[in-house]
């Protein structure tokens, strides 16, 4: 597994819900505390640099000045995007924004490639499993899916119904 899947699948153990079952429960509280540390260190080395967030507010603001604006003047926003009303007038202030940090954007964007690599890697921690027995029976295909690499056909309940 690799420290991708490792966080993809903190993210599914924490939405999972109201899914009963001691055994299982316990698993996916334990896997979420095992994997935890592991989020956190990976947030913490992505986390922007003080100067890139001057930068970025700027580009905020930027994109909300050109934004379309919808009936109560807020700026439009279709798919985590800015919906730009005047892209020409936009691309130039937004050039001129990027020539004023552009050492601030170089290692913002060094910082993600190598997070990207980062997280390819592979991960060595422990995951804790749970039978595939204990698994509540309320579980959809989309939650199974998700949390599969903590569940193991291998193992056998005590607790048989």
């Amino acid at each position: 597994m690799t420290k991708g899947e490792a966080i993809s699948l903190y993210n599914a153990l924490g939405k999972l819900g109201y899914l009963s079952g001691v055994k299982f429960a316990y698993a996916v509280s334990k896997n979420l505390s095992l994997l935890k540390p592991e989020l956190e260190a990976l947030q913490k080395a992505v986390e922007p640099s003080e100067e890139y967030k001057v930068y970025d507010k700027k580009r905020v603001e930027l994109a909300e000045k050109y934004a379309k604006k919808d009936e109560n003047e807020k700026a439009v926003i279709i798919n985590n995007e800015y919906k730009i009303e005047n892209q020409k007038e936009f691309n130039a202030e937004f050039e001129k924004l990027k020539k004023e940090f552009p050492k601030e954007i170089e290692i913002r964007d060094t910082q993600i490639k190598e997070q990207n690599e980062l997280l390819k890697t592979e991960y060595t921690g422990e995951i804790y499993k749970v039978s595939l027995s204990d698994v509540p029976k309320e579980i959809t295909v989309m939650q199974m899916d998700s949390i599969m690499p903590i569940v193991s056909e291998d193992l056998v309940s005590p607790y048989k119904e």
